[in-house]
This record gives structure tokens, C-alpha cells and sequence, in this order.
């Protein structure tokens, strides 16, 4: 947060508020280029607003990155947080469930943040560590805590096999988000529907009880 000794005297300001609305208008500026190669001003010009709200809104160029991409992680972050309940069918519970992470994955702010971390990774380790604590892995649990719930309805402790879990986010980020980074976002809206069913199967077929043995069929219903 910007530190309190470049704050002007004078009329009262919500910085929080202020803050928001420069990361949400700075974010397209970052998405066209690296921050190191922007400015204040430009980011100011853009957004419509003075060079100084800007300067003391933050701590630098930087800063306003890091709060572009904490925008987008806690956008998604939260609508992770909000999966659909399991159903009573192991089967019905995967469909359910992949099909909230797809929505997730096809957004446009996904596709930012896979960006993002596609171009800046190398460089910002921190942008790594903050999808994989925010974003991936709470989809991959996500996926695991709703299949072992379904089961339990079933008195059946059911796990997924080993890899499934990030074959499924890895199937849904080639499908959905990748294509719209190369602007092939018709053949993702077209094939999104099977995109789900695909992805879905692969996944209860990869669910098994706890002593290895597939599910019975009774469970899948």
C-alpha cells in the first residue's frame, strides 16, 4: 500500500477506493506491455485521471502491477470459494464441479491471469506463487473435496487417482483459456458444452475407492 508520507494534506480521499479504480483501469495497459515499460503519466492519461492521483495512490510502477494481478487473483479466488454442492451421484457431483471450474477457467479474467503468468512468470516469481496458492491448487482441492464428499453419502471413502486432479486443470486451461489467447475464442464457445462432458468422464474414471477397487456402479447413479 503506497506509505502515508506521500500522502498530500487537504480534503479527505477513500484510497481504497481510489486504488481499485486505477487497478481496474491500468490493468488493459499491462496486458499490452510489461510494467517496466510504462509510466505514471501514461497510466494516468489512460485512465482519465491526474498524474498526482496516481503517484500517491501507490508505492511506483511495480506496486501498481502487483495490485493489477492481486485484483485478478482475488477475483477468481473468490468465485473458487463458491463451488456447487455435491449431489448425492459421485458422477453428477464431477460434472457439477468441472463444469464451475470451467466457467472459472474460460473467464476473461483468467485469461488475464494465465497471461499474465505465461509472460511475466519468468521474471516475477511472485506471480507464480500467488496462482498456484490462490488459484490452481484450491481448484484442484476443490475437485478432490467434492468427489470425497459425494462419496460419503455412499459410506465410501473415494479418491481420485494420482494426476488426475491437475490433468483436469491442465485439460481445461489447453481447451478454454489457451485458444483465447491465440484469439480462436469462437471454437472455445462452440465446444465449451463438450469440452465439460469430455473432461468430466476422464475425471470419474479416475475416481476409485480407497482400496483401489472401482466405484460400484450403485455409487455412480
Amino acid at each position: 500500500m503506497a506509505s502515508d508520507k506521500k500522502r498530500p494534506t487537504g480534503t479527505a480521499v477513500d484510497w481504497r477506493e481510489r486504488r481499485n479504480a486505477i487497478t481496474a483501469g491500468a490493468l488493459p495497459l499491462f496486458i499490452e506491455r510489461p510494467w517496466s515499460s510504462m509510466g505514471v503519466d501514461e497510466i494516468a492519461a489512460h485512465i482519465g485521471i491526474s498524474y498526482w492521483q496516481v503517484y500517491y495512490s501507490f508505492d511506483g510502477l511495480e506496486d501498481i502491477y502487483r495490485a493489477c494481478v492481486s485484483r485478478l487473483v482475488d477475483t477468481i479466488a473468490d468465485r473458487i470459494d463458491n463451488p456447487p454442492a455435491p449431489h448425492s451421484s459421485v458422477n453428477r457431483t464431477v460434472q457439477d464441479y468441472v463444469r464451475h471450474a470451467a466457467d472459472i477457467v474460460a473467464s476473461e479474467e483468467y485469461r488475464h491471469l494465465l497471461f499474465l503468468r505465461l509472460r511475466d512468470g519468468h521474471s516475477e516469481h511472485w506471480l507464480k506463487t500467488a496462482y498456484d496458492g490462490k488459484v490452481a491448487e484450491p481448484l484442484r482441492t476443490g475437485l478432490e473435496a467434492a468427489v470425497a464428499e459425494a462419496g460419503e453419502r455412499h459410506d465410501l471413502k473415494i479418491v481420485l487417482l494420482h494426476g488426475a486432479r491437475e490433468r483436469c486443470l491442465m485439460m481445461l486451461e489447453t481447451a478454454l483459456a489457451l485458444p483465447k489467447l491465440l484469439h480462436d475464442g469462437d471454437i472455445v464457445d462452440d465446444g465449451f458444452d463438450r469440452t465439460v462432458t469430455t473432461i468430466s468422464k476422464e475425471v470419474f474414471a479416475a475416481t476409485c475407492t480407497f482400496d483401489g477397487f472401482d466405484q460400484t456402479e450403485s455409487a455412480a447413479a
